[in-house]
């Protein structure tokens, strides 16, 4: 599920058409090694699926679906760059309009602007260090009230910072560290399901076939 909180028997279930899909784009190099790709798509939706807390479950802490008819526009940008020999930077950027909603008045839980920056730098093609910034805004949910009731707000924004670092042992076996919200940002992607502050992950990578974990990265 998109939502891993809906509840366990929900009262109706269905599968959401797209009855039109209109797509266009553009892409290719603005200087050497410098790349864009700017695209735009239309789609008319029908009974697409949003959420809200269900007030009839004793803790509220499960959501019920809501289906909707919508016209989403969305338009999106992504540049790559490789600055130097074994640096490389990403920017995406994306706008999702929601008109014309038939059975609610907000697009709950998604957001209108979306974006990231990030950046992956190979040492040596055995260490990789890599950065990223992720953003999101413009999101609005409903919020219960005691009489059973809802009120819309407006969500703070999602800000995540995460960094991580992975040293290649071999072809086929790696180590790594990860480090996520570095900002120690508390935001909730679904009401009153706030996500973890600074947190961690250590590990190790192996694989099992004869294809290497990572391609090594070669001058052009």
């Amino acid at each position: 599920y998109e939502n891993p909180y809906l509840k366990p028997n929900l009262d109706t279930l269905k599968f959401t058409r797209s009855q039109i899909n209109i797509f266009g784009g553009i892409k290719g190099n603005l200087i050497k090694k410098l790349n864009y790709h700017f695209s735009a798509r239309y789609t008319y939706a029908k009974d697409m699926p949003f959420f809200m807390i269900d007030t009839t479950s004793l803790l509220r802490n499960q959501f019920d679906v809501i289906y909707s008819n919508v016209n989403i526009l969305n338009v999106c940008a992504n540049i790559t760059w490789q600055v130097i020999d074994h640096l490389y930077l990403n920017f995406d950027a994306n706008y999702w309009g929601y008109y014309n909603l038939t059975h609610i008045s907000k697009p709950f839980y998604k957001p209108t602007w979306e974006g990231s920056f990030g950046g992956k730098y190979y040492y040596k093609d055995q260490m990789i260090f890599d950065l990223n910034f992720k953003l999101a805004f413009d999101r609005w949910e409903l919020t219960p009230l005691a009489n059973n009731n809802y009120v819309i707000n407006k969500m703070r924004p999602v800000l995540n910072f995460d960094a991580s670092y992975e040293y290649l042992i071999n072809k086929q076996f790696s180590a790594f560290a990860q480090v996520n919200n570095i900002a120690s940002q508390y935001y909730s992607k679904y009401y009153d399901f706030k996500n973890f502050g600074l947190n961690f992950i250590v590990g190790v990578t192996y694989s099992f076939g004869d294809e290497p974990l990572r391609k090594t990265k070669t001058k052009k």
